[in-house]
């Protein structure tokens, strides 16, 4: 039975792959004019790209499309989480990071085989290793590929700050370790249907609404 299990596995990251490079070719135009609206609003380069610890805590190079000023991630204090009202992001950067839209990129790993579909989000390094130090076990959120998505990133709106990061990891931990106890290709789909939903959701919010709808219908 164990061995059916991980074959199952390896075989859904192959199709992960494909599905991936499928949609890389799908959304090359998206991908173009996000690219070419970043560049066109604000300095620096469209894509941002940074080592994070991966699968058995190999680097992988991970890549976003830039929502921050150039150099602010010399601020260490970023590592820990960044708030979409952060005077660093960009007025585009913070739509395309309530949309996460900025993550897209990340399709590419999945290519690469990287990353997954769905799986711990790759973190920075000083962020990971102080959060090793403070919450039991955390490392073993390595012993499985990290995530485009996952439970957390639809269900926990804003990064906390400050004083509140830990306990906004435990949180978030102990969804990863019930993903870690029960993944599945049906888990997944289930986290990627809620993930769309999200977005979804992201996206109709950000659509004005008609003023008709919002006053109703006239009074007979």
């Amino acid at each position: 039975m164990a061995s059916l299990e991980s074959l199952t596995l390896r075989l859904w990251y192959v199709v992960q792959r494909v599905v991936a490079t499928l949609m890389l070719v799908a959304l090359s135009p998206l991908l173009l004019g996000l690219f070419l609206l970043v560049r066109m609003t604000s300095r620096g380069p469209a894509l941002y790209s940074q080592e994070r610890p991966g699968l058995y805590g190999r680097s992988i190079r991970v890549w976003k499309i830039r929502t921050m000023k150039p150099g602010s991630d010399r601020d260490q204090s970023k590592a820990r989480g960044v708030q979409s009202s952060d005077p660093q992001v960009t007025p585009i950067g913070r739509i395309l990071r309530q949309l996460k839209f900025d993550e897209l990129p990340q399709l590419w790993n999945i290519v690469r085989g990287e990353m997954a579909f769905v799986g711990p989000r790759p973190i920075a390094r000083s962020l990971y290793e102080e959060l090793c130090r403070e919450i039991p076990g955390f490392n073993e959120r390595l012993s499985v590929r990290p995530g485009l998505t996952n439970v957390g990133q639809v269900c926990i709106e804003e990064n906390a700050q400050q004083d509140r990061v830990i306990d906004d990891w435990k949180l978030r931990f102990e969804s990863e370790k019930h993903y870690f106890r029960g993944r599945s290709p049906g888990y997944d789909c289930v986290v990627i249907t809620m993930t769309m939903l999200y977005i979804l959701r992201k996206l109709l919010r950000a659509v004005p609404c008609p003023r008709f709808l919002r006053t109703g219908p006239a009074s007979m």
